[in-house]
C-alpha cells in the first residue's frame, strides 16, 4: 500500500523529531522500531486528542504511586500503562499530524509529573524516602539541565523509559517477594543512571 502524502515513515520520523528537539530517531538502536510500533498502535486512535492521552498517562502515574504501598503489582501495571500513554500521545500527534505548541508544553509538564510519581512508587514500594527523593530530583534535573544548556537534542542513559522500567520493576518485585533489597536496588539503579545522565547532559557527551 502506498503511503498517503505526508504520511510516509520518513515524514513521521521528521514530525517526531520536530516534537523532540531535533533528535534523530535513527540514532538510537531501538528507538525507530519502537516508534514504528507506536505509530501502528496510534492508527486507530487518530480521532483521540493527544492531550487526552497525555492526561490519562498522568492519572495512571499518580494511581501507581497511590497503589504502590498496598498493591505494588497493580502499581507496576499502572506504571507500564502510563509509560505507554507517554509514547502514544506523541505517536497520535505524529500520525494524525495534530501536534501543537500547547500540546508539547502539556506533554513536557506531564512527563515531569509522571517522573515524580514514579519516584513515589519507589518510596511507597519500599525504598528509603531520601533515596526516592534523589531519584525524582535526578529525573527532573536531567531534563532541566538539557533545557537550560539549550542542548535537549541528546539521548542520555537516563530517559523516561529508564525511570519507567525502574519503577515497574520496583512494583513488580515488591509484589512477588518480601525481601528488602530489590526495591532499593531499583532506586539505586535509577540514581546511577541519573548521575551518568547529568554528566552526559553537562558535558555534551550523550548520543546526538
Amino acid at each position: 500500500m502506498t503511503a498517503r502524502p505526508g504520511d510516509s515513515p520518513a515524514d513521521r520520523a521528521g514530525r517526531w523529531s520536530a516534537l523532540h528537539h531535533g533528535i534523530d530517531p535513527r540514532r538510537g538502536p531501538f528507538l525507530l522500531p519502537w516508534l514504528r510500533l507506536l505509530w501502528w498502535l496510534a492508527g486507530p486512535l487518530r480521532g483521540v486528542p493527544p492531550t487526552a492521552i497525555t492526561a490519562l498517562g498522568v492519572v495512571l502515574a499518580v494511581d501507581a504511586a497511590l497503589l504502590a504501598a498496598d498493591h505494588p503489582g497493580w502499581a507496576a501495571v499502572a506504571v507500564v500503562l502510563a509509560g505507554l500513554c507517554d509514547g502514544l500521545d506523541g505517536a497520535v500527534a505524529v500520525v494524525a499530524d495534530r501536534a501543537t505548541r500547547l500540546g508539547a508544553v502539556a506533554d513536557a509538564i506531564a512527563d515531569r509529573l509522571a517522573d515524580l510519581a514514579f519516584a513515589a512508587v519507589l518510596w511507597r514500594a519500599g525504598a528509603p524516602l531520601g533515596l526516592a527523593a534523589v531519584c525524582g530530583a535526578l529525573a527532573v534535573g536531567v531534563d532541566g539541565l538539557r533545557r537550560w544548556r539549550h542542548v535537549p537534542a541528546r539521548i542520555t542513559v537516563g530517559e523516561r523509559p529508564s525511570w519507567t522500567i525502574c519503577a515497574a520493576l520496583a512494583g513488580g518485585s515488591a509484589a512477588v517477594t518480601s525481601a528488602g533489597w530489590p526495591v532499593p536496588t531499583c532506586a539505586a539503579v535509577w540514581c546511577g543512571l541519573g548521575v551518568v545522565a547529568l554528566a552526559q547532559a553537562a558535558t555534551g557527551s550523550a548520543q546526538e
